[in-house]
């Protein structure tokens, strides 16, 4: 009977020293060799005790734990299962997405304020203040002849269901962004047209409509329009994204010589709606990233931005990713990403209940305003493109109701409110009178002052088609 207890004994340890082996990497087998006789020792003296039998279960429910643990240090073997080919590939993609979306955005920030420098600010401080008119009319001729070169109509539909044409460069970008990465999903305009999936997206145009749309926005904000980089950099995103995957007649010659372009580009392209949009939505998020400098807020507002109506989180990692990397990116380039806003000292604020509903009245200001530039947008878009006037005699108009709204609010502030910097309250991104304001330092007569003209100003320079 003892024969029997130790042979099974044996067969045991055999068993367990036979699993060590296959779990644990080479560079801890070793220590196990060594310890080997030391077990051998110990089980032999448990196996010759009278209750060998019971030795032996309680011996095997001892290493079980330890043998489990051996075996799961091989995590490599099990990569595959949670992390397959797909997200291996839409890891790689997001994370290039990331890095040419953040050249394009980083080298277009910059160009416009060095630009908005270059032209406004001597206007500004120069005794002719008339001269203003002149860089923004012919910022504005040059808008309309870009934003006209291979004009593509894309369709966006609102929330009420109303079908708007709009010119693909021109406008802020943000309604011609989500058209356009909802584009290869069903719907029945495209099952009119004959086409569906990803080759809805491809017949419109991608790298020239981030090219066109970047040189515009950098005459119209550099040369005195008034407006943000939010929207543009939307749609430059967007572009730039679906262009890295689109099918390409260069690519198919060289498949035809080389073959292993076509190996990289089969891994590499997309053929359905949901790579190709998460793409889309990762070009999106690292754009606004290298703009604000806040990875994780651009990520979600590409989600919020594009699925406010649709539950949707798969596809926030890749956005997360491609926003890293831009901000990275920008790190690297600037030593330091620095922030939009600056705030210097930072007080804590008051936990008491004027505080909160003063929070709550503020709040409600701000949806009401945003409501009625949202409408009025529509309006002055639809009155623009109602005027029986041509392209750029349109962009002449706004371009002109512009500068006379920044001329005007410059004279009143230098005359009547001692504020000698009124065309930063109403031209280019408004980013200089905010700090001002987050400084203590904008008199608030000056500040309600630069919100109806900004609002305005905006309304007429985008309205108009001003990128």
């Amino acid at each position: 009977m003892m024969k029997f207890y130790l042979r099974n004994g044996f067969i045991s340890l055999y068993k367990t020293w036979f699993i060590l082996q296959r779990s644990c990497s080479l560079a801890i087998i070793p220590h196990f060799l060594n310890c080997r006789k030391a077990y051998g020792v110990m089980v032999c003296s448990i196996l010759t005790h009278p209750n060998g039998y019971d030795s032996i279960n309680a011996m095997r429910a001892w290493l079980t734990p330890f043998i489990d643990s051996i075996k799961n240090l091989a995590v490599i073997r099990y990569l595959p299962e949670n992390f397959d080919a797909t997200e291996r590939r839409l890891v790689v993609q997001a994370g290039i997405v990331g890095v040419v979306v953040w050249a394009f955005v980083f080298v277009l920030k910059q160009l416009v304020h060095f630009t908005f420098e270059w032209v406004i600010r001597p206007e500004e401080r120069g005794d002719s203040l008339a001269l203003l008119f002149i860089p923004m009319l012919f910022g504005a001729l040059v808008v309309a002849w870009i934003t006209g070169l291979k004009a593509s109509t894309i369709h966006f539909r609102d929330s009420k269901g109303k079908l708007h044409a709009l010119i693909d460069a021109e406008g802020d970008g943000l309604e011609r962004a989500i058209s356009l990465y909802f584009s290869s999903e069903p719907a029945l305009e495209q099952t009119l047209l004959g086409a569906e999936g990803v080759e809805m997206r491809w017949q419109m145009p991608t790298f020239s409509l981030a090219i066109r749309k970047f040189i515009a926005t950098l005459i119209t904000l550099g040369s005195g329009g008034s407006g943000g980089l939010e929207g543009s950099v939307t749609l430059i995103g967007e572009s730039v994204a679906a262009g890295l995957f689109k099918p390409r007649p260069v690519v198919e010659k060289a498949n035809t010589r080389v073959g292993w372009v076509g190996k990289i580009w089969k891994w590499w392209q997309t053929s359905t709606p949901d790579d190709l949009q998460t793409a889309q939505l990762g070009g999106i998020a690292a754009a606004v990233s290298a703009l604000l400098g806040a990875p994780f807020a651009a990520a979600f507002f590409a989600i919020e931005v594009m699925y406010r109506r649709r539950p949707i989180i798969e596809k926030l990692i890749y956005a997360l990713i491609s926003s890293l990397v831009s901000y990275f990116l920008s790190n690297v380039a600037t030593g330091g990403h620095s922030s939009m806003f600056e705030v210097e000292n930072l007080p804590s604020p008051p936990n008491n209940l004027r505080f909160f509903v003063a929070l709550i009245v503020l709040s409600i200001l701000i949806a009401l305003v945003s409501i009625y530039f949202k409408n009025m947008k529509q309006s002055l878009e639809h009155w623009f493109f109602s005027l029986p006037i041509r392209r750029w005699q349109r962009h002449l108009l706004g371009a002109l109701v512009t500068s006379m709204i920044a001329y005007l609010v410059t004279i009143v502030c230098v005359q009547w409110l001692g504020y000698e910097e009124g065309l930063t309250l109403v031209l280019g991104t408004g980013e200089a009178p905010l700090n001002t304001a987050l400084r203590g330092e904008l008199p608030v007569m000056v500040a309600l002052l630069a919100l109806f003209a900004k609002l305005f100003a905006v309304l007429m320079t985008v309205g108009a088609g001003g990128s």
